[in-house]
Parts: C-alpha cells; structure tokens; sequence
C-alpha cells in the first residue's frame, strides 16, 4: 500500500475515533440514553471496521468507515434512532449503498480472477442482490438474537419489513449512481 494511501486511511481512521470519542463525551455530558455497552462497542467499532476495511479499496475504505459513524457513534451512543424517527431506515439505507459497493468488489474480483471480460449489466445485477440478501440476513441475524437473548433489536415487523426496504432501496441508489457514472465514462473514453 502507498505511503498516501496510508496516511489517508490512518487520517479517515482517527477522524472517525475523534467524532466516536465527541459523541462519547456529548452522551455522557447531556443526559442522553445510552449505556456502557453502546459507547465500548462504538470506540470496539472504529479499529474493528478500520482493520476490517484496511486492505479494501479506498472508496470502499471511506464508505465502511462513514457508515461506522452513522451507525456507532451517531446511532447508538448519541441514541438518534431513538431521538429522530427514521435514523434507522437512513443507516439500513446507507447500508445497502455500502453493501452493494462490496457486492461489486467481490464479482469485480472473481471476473478478474476467472480472466472474464466484465460485463456491466451482470456486475450490477450481482451488486443489486447481493446487497439485498445481505438487508435480508441482518435481520434473520436481529429476530435470532432477539429470541435467543431476549433483545429488543428487531421491535416490530413493520419495522423489520421497513429495514429491508431500506437496504434495498440503498441498493438500488447504488446501481443507478453506478449505472451513470459507467454511461458517462463510456461515453467519453475516461475510466
């Protein structure tokens, strides 16, 4: 990895630590609820995600770090999915951008592998489902926990139904945002 590449990632990585940390100190300054449990598991998050993501590419990097924001720091510690009514379905929806983002590496990486010509309508169909089954597993992942562990992550279905909708349209943002961009970039030549 490029010494830039490096600095970049080291820099994206303490920003996000620094906001983590702000909101660690707006929770416990402001009577805002919020647990221990939420504030560990948000600073855990920041090296988990960053030593996770390290080796993925740039954008993919930034995504995945920003998304740990809205999610951890954001979501949980500052507690805005309980303070604003739809913070939940704007992370399901950011979820499903960064999900199909990574659905587009890995079949960027098997057509690279396989030494397949990459065929765009493909990629973004693989993109598209994988960042929808992914919406999907999360929560079988929340119901499971909730009835094994007795949490409350899932509340009712409609909210679960509305999460997946959520990552779903992410999903779609993601397809069309890339459709235009590979349009563009084949009309003019500019990769």
């Amino acid at each position: 990895m490029k010494t830039n590449n490096t600095k970049y990632r080291l820099t994206v990585s303490a920003l996000t630590l620094l906001v983590t940390l702000l909101c660690m100190a707006a929770a416990l300054l402001i009577p805002l609820e919020t647990t221990t449990v939420k504030i560990v598991g948000s600073l855990a998050s920041v090296f988990i995600v960053s030593a996770a993501a390290w080796k993925f590419p740039t954008r993919f990097y930034l995504f995945a770090m920003l998304f740990d924001i809205f999610a951890a720091a954001l979501g949980s510690v500052i507690n805005l999915y309980k303070y604003i009514g739809f913070y939940d379905r704007f992370v399901h929806y950011l979820s499903g951008i960064l999900l199909a983002e990574a659905g587009m590496l890995i079949i960027s990486y098997i057509f690279s592998v396989r030494k397949i010509e990459k065929d765009n309508l493909i990629m973004m169909l693989f993109a598209f489902f994988f960042s929808a089954s992914c919406a999907g597993f999360w929560e079988i992942y929340e119901f499971t926990a909730d009835n094994l562990l007795k949490t409350n992550m899932q509340g009712a279905n409609n909210n679960t139904m509305g999460d997946i909708v959520s990552g779903v349209l992410g999903a779609v943002t993601y397809v069309v945002i890339r459709t235009l961009f590979y349009k563009r970039e084949k009309k003019t030549g500019v990769r």
